[in-house]
Parts: C-alpha cells; sequence; structure tokens
C-alpha cells in the first residue's frame, strides 16, 4: 500500500452565519463552490503545481441542496485552475463530510490509482435554510417507517442540541462544566489569533461586495463564565445545551493537498504529516455526540497506538459536551485537547470541519514537533469519523 501525505492546507476565514439575516454574513453572497475554488486556486499558486497535475478531487458539504449541489463536485473544480480531466465526487456525511472527503483521496492514493489529489469541503449555512424549515418546504424528508420506528427516537436524532442534551445528561456533563469548556474555547482561540497562528492557514479574499474577508467572526475574546451562565437553554426549558456551549452557524472552505511520495518527488515539495488511518464507525442516533470518542478508539486501535502516544488532538466542538465526552470517556489530557480553540469560537461550516481539523492539527504537530496527533467529530445521524497524522 502506498504512503500519502497531507503536503499543505489552507482555509477561507469563517464568517457568521444566519439564513434570516445574510447580512451578517460576509460570505452570504458568495457560492461555497466558489469559495472552495479561491482555496483550491491558492494553494495550487503556493505550491507552484498546474492545475492539471492534480488527478482526483473530493469534496465535503454537508447540506447539498439547492446553491450547495456542486454536480458531483464539478463546480468548484470549473471554478477553479483544476482541469476538466480531473475525477470528482461530492460527499455527504454531515459533519465529517471533508474528513470522509480526504479519506477518499487517501484511499485512492495508497490503492495506487492516483499520485495528486485534493481533499475539501464548503458550507455556507446563511444560504441555505437550516433546522425544521428545511423539512417543512419538502427540501428533505423523513421515511414516515422511521418516524413511527419504536427502535428510535427521530424526535431527538434529528435535532443535534437534543442529542446533545441527552449526551451530557446520560454523562453527567453538567451546564457549568460545558459553559467553563466554551470560555476556554474562545480564551485559547483569541490567544492563537493575536498570536498570528491562523494567518498560517487562512487566506484573506475578497467577497462580491468588494471587502476583504480575513478574519473569523465567531471569535469572542470579551466572553465570561458569568456571561455564558446568562444565557437560556436553546433547545428544552430546563436544558443544559445554550447557544453559548454549542458552535455556531458558519459560512467557510478550506482544501488540503495529499500526494504520494512519486509526486512530491515530481514537484520538489514537501509533506506536513503522513496520513497513517482514517475510520469512521455508528452510534445510535440519538446519542450522536459520542461518534467522536468511538471513532478514536477504533483508530487507536487500528493503528496500534494508545492515548498516550498522541502529541495533539483536534476533536471537533460541534457542542461542549462532544470533546469533554472524550476526554472523560477516554481519559485524554486536556492541554492536548484543541490546543487553539475549536468550533465553539472559530465556527463550524459542517462541510469545511473536517478539512480544518486535519489541517489545523498537521500544522501543530511540525509547530511543537510532536509525532503523533489524532482528528476527530461526531457526525448527525449517530457516526464518527477519525485520522491519525505522523508529522514528516
Amino acid at each position: 500500500m502506498n504512503a500519502a501525505y497531507l503536503v499543505d492546507y489552507a482555509r477561507t476565514a469563517f464568517t457568521r452565519a444566519h439564513p434570516r439575516k445574510p447580512e451578517v454574513d460576509a460570505w452570504s453572497s458568495q457560492r461555497g463552490d466558489a469559495l472552495l475554488g479561491q482555496v483550491i486556486d491558492a494553494l495550487l499558486a503556493r505550491s507552484d503545481i498546474a492545475g492539471g497535475s492534480i488527478e482526483d478531487l473530493s469534496v465535503g458539504c454537508a447540506l447539498p441542496v439547492k446553491e450547495q449541489w456542486s454536480f458531483g463536485g464539478r463546480y468548484p473544480l470549473w471554478l477553479s485552475r483544476l482541469g476538466s480531466a480531473c475525477a470528482s465526487r461530492q460527499i455527504d456525511q454531515q459533519c465529517g463530510s471533508s474528513l470522509a472527503a480526504l479519506r477518499s483521496t487517501v484511499r485512492e492514493i495508497q490503492a495506487g490509482a492516483i499520485q495528486a489529489g485534493i481533499a475539501g469541503g464548503f458550507e455556507t449555512m446563511s444560504q441555505v435554510p437550516m433546522g425544521p424549515s428545511l423539512f417543512q418546504k419538502g427540501v428533505l424528508t423523513v421515511p414516515q417507517a422511521l418516524m413511527d420506528s419504536s427502535r428510535l427516537d427521530m424526535s431527538v436524532a434529528m435535532n443535534m442540541g437534543l442529542t446533545a442534551e441527552r449526551l451530557a445528561r446520560e454523562s453527567d456533563i453538567s451546564r457549568e462544566a460545558m459553559d467553563a469548556y466554551a470560555l476556554r474555547s474562545h480564551q485559547r482561540a483569541a490567544r492563537a489569533e493575536q498570536e498570528g497562528w491562523f494567518e498560517g492557514e487562512r487566506l484573506t479574499l475578497t467577497n462580491p461586495a468588494g471587502d476583504v474577508v480575513a478574519r473569523d467572526a465567531n471569535i469572542r475574546p470579551d466572553t465570561s463564565l458569568a456571561k455564558l451562565a446568562d444565557l437560556v437553554p436553546a433547545f428544552v426549558e430546563d436544558g443544559r445545551v445554550t447557544a453559548g456551549n454549542s458552535s455556531p452557524l458558519t459560512s467557510g472552505a478550506g482544501a488540503a493537498l495529499v500526494m504520494a511520495e512519486a509526486a512530491m518527488a515530481r514537484h520538489d515539495l514537501s509533506p506536513l504529516a503522513r496520513v497513517v488511518e482514517v475510520v469512521d464507525c455508528g452510534v445510535t442516533p440519538e446519542r450522536m455526540g459520542a461518534g467522536a470518542a468511538a471513532a478514536i478508539e477504533r483508530v487507536l486501535a487500528k493503528a496500534g497506538l494508545r492515548t498516550e502516544d498522541i502529541d495533539a488532538w483536534e476533536i471537533n466542538e460541534a457542542f461542549s459536551a462532544v470533546p469533554l465526552y472524550a476526554m472523560q470517556t477516554l481519559g485524554l489530557d486536556p492541554d492536548r485537547v484543541n490546543m487553539h480553540g475549536g468550533a465553539l469560537a472559530l465556527g463550524h461550516p459542517l462541510g469545511a470541519t473536517g478539512i480544518r481539523l486535519a489541517g489545523t492539527l498537521a500544522r501543530i504537530l511540525q509547530h511543537r514537533q510532536g509525532r503523533y496527533g489524532c482528528a476527530a467529530a461526531c457526525i448527525g445521524g449517530g457516526q464518527g469519523i477519525a485520522l491519525i497524522l505522523e508529522r514528516c
């Protein structure tokens, strides 16, 4: 089996999204496929690679409907400098979509089918109706047999906030612990922003109105435990999950350049990290937030590693309960988890989040000279996905 290497990674700034207030979103007038096309071109330019050298494009998107349908990944391909001979696909694995896209590219390289590919994802959450409106308008539907099932509680499974509530209650994760974790995420992200950390991965781009979009819009350096404690529960009256300990609606795109050794040698490029293993797994949909921990257990077992071997963790902060549950269940060192903050502060553009986790992880391993890192995400519908990288 051929080795697959993550050579480079870039993303847009992540903006605050709102389907009913598009004016708050700097990317609201920019299609997600066009955003991804700009990121792809930036990767090609800074690696000095002709678009025709890329053989395969995998695109993650959690809600590939309306403006986010991309003709099997062809739209971002045509909106970039990739040649028409490049194969493409669009993958919906909900919050794990761009990690699944990366897995697809990695598997193609490992099998020897290609030598150079790009994996990425996008979500512009101001452009696509969110939540119940998708079902009210008939954009999405649920089989009646599942609604009537005694085996599944679809009223919980279809509402990510309610799944987080269930995970928190069943795992005895308190509102106070979730708020404290959210504060930590904002503090770490604010410090990383101040130190210029994100400039190593974040592109400065211009939206259709001519405005420069260069900074992540969701980081709140002035938040506090008192402010977070004042927020009312978002999903049930006596709940623990609030807007403050949940990831915000976000728009953005990201992509990674993945190569085999022969392609790197041909283009005189050095890798950030080798992809050791990528796995996914299923969990009960009502406790979908447990999926990240379940996938971590599985990927460690496949790679023959222990939690102590991992120098850095990037666990998606869809809700505070997700990394807290993983740390509680697996005994992870909190100081190694989401060192520069996570989705609670940076935002969670669903289809782009996975590639941010992997790309940020590779950069952290390089910066801190760690050997192994693990990125993981829970997935709506009851799944988890995780990968392990080894610094090169």
